[in-house]
């Protein structure tokens, strides 16, 4: 796909195929070749001049640096992320993106800051309907209440989660389960 996109010339394509290698490599535990990715397909999209791209793949370069523990890095790629999203009005990419900022924010201690971006990533979930996006958010939530030493709201959260995940018949609900019922 990259070779013939880059035969034809089609930018956008090319980037879009590098966000499908990043997750690929991220899938298999590669997050630092995911990250190159990520980078070449911003790169790519600012050049198309493609907004929208550009934020999803600036979001899935700041996860990637979570990822590897380069936490002020992907607050620093996030947050240009988010403001590219608001611009082309994104919500889609705007959710995905305050989970990020959770995320890196968690890792960073500052679990205030990562509930507030986990809330604000729930909320545009809840809107465009993303029942599956909306669990992850939430256990990562629950993740974060329980190392800032709040299991009441750490459960509440990963409760919220497994019903959902149930709902879809999702297999991602074991490790929710195990979390309740650490026995």
């Amino acid at each position: 796909a990259l070779a013939l996109c880059a035969e034809t010339g089609d930018r956008v394509g090319r980037a879009h195929t590098h966000l499908s290698l990043a997750w690929l490599d991220e899938q298999r535990g590669r997050c630092r070749a995911a990250l190159d990715h990520a980078q070449r397909a911003e790169a790519l999209y600012a050049a198309a001049d493609h907004v929208a791209g550009r934020g999803s793949a600036l979001n899935q370069a700041g996860w990637y640096h979570a990822q590897i523990g380069e936490y002020e890095e992907a607050l620093v790629a996030c947050e240009r992320a988010l403001a590219l999203q608001l611009a082309a009005g994104h919500r889609y990419g705007q959710a995905g993106t305050w989970d990020s900022l959770g995320f890196a924010n968690h890792h960073l201690g500052r679990h205030r800051e990562a509930a507030e971006c986990y809330r604000h990533a729930l909320d545009l979930h809840r809107e465009i309907g993303d029942r599956y996006r909306e669990a992850t958010t939430l256990s990562r939530s629950g993740d974060c209440f329980a190392a800032a030493g709040d299991p009441d709201a750490a459960a509440r959260e990963w409760t919220a989660a497994l019903a959902i995940l149930v709902d879809l018949g999702h297999p991602d609900a074991a490790p929710l389960r195990a979390k309740l019922d650490p026995s």
